[in-house]
């Protein structure tokens, strides 16, 4: 069971993970998820697919925001691995990497947007808006890997519904 809540006015809360191999980038990207306004303010950290593995045992996690620019196989793998470890979290990728061929990678490896760089909290609020916004048959255990769709405007590549915010 998640933390986002469906009904009344309250705004959604997801708890995130954010890994990046780098402290520096970490911190910047956990400003970025604050300021979304749509992620509990207890955002987690790792530095490596064993903390974000072990972070997510608790089971206490929505979404993981990854950046793949660590070496791009690595990257990859990390994905892959954080799919198979919790199969209901929204990972969602963050990478200077522009090319459609790691995008399809990443989309193949189980991610279900990806943000290019830089990424700014309107871009990241608009996927946590969309992952708000899905039915229960679209959750990643009933759904299995995304589909090819893309939002090219601001670099979001999700399941092929606009991550644009009508507010």
């Amino acid at each position: 069971m998640t933390t986002v809540e469906a009904s009344g006015s309250a705004p959604p809360a997801f708890r995130v993970l954010v890994i990046d191999n780098r402290p520096d980038r970490r911190e910047l990207m956990r400003h970025v998820v604050a300021a979304t306004g749509l992620a509990t303010p207890d955002v987690a950290e790792a530095g490596s697919v064993a903390e974000a593995t072990a972070l997510l045992d608790g089971g206490d996690r929505d979404v993981v925001v990854v950046e793949i620019q660590l070496p791009v196989p690595l990257g990859l793998e990390t994905i892959a691995a954080l799919r198979s470890h919790a199969p209901g979290v929204r990972i969602v990728v963050c990478s200077f990497h522009r090319d459609e061929a790691t995008k399809e990678q990443a989309r193949a490896e189980g991610a279900d947007a990806y943000l290019d760089k830089p990424v700014s909290s309107r871009s990241l609020q608009d996927v946590l808006r969309g992952f708000a916004s899905e039915t229960p048959s679209d959750s990643p255990q009933r759904r299995g890997r995304p589909g090819p769709g893309v939002d090219g405007s601001d670099g979001c590549v999700g399941r092929g519904r606009s991550r644009r915010s009508t507010t």
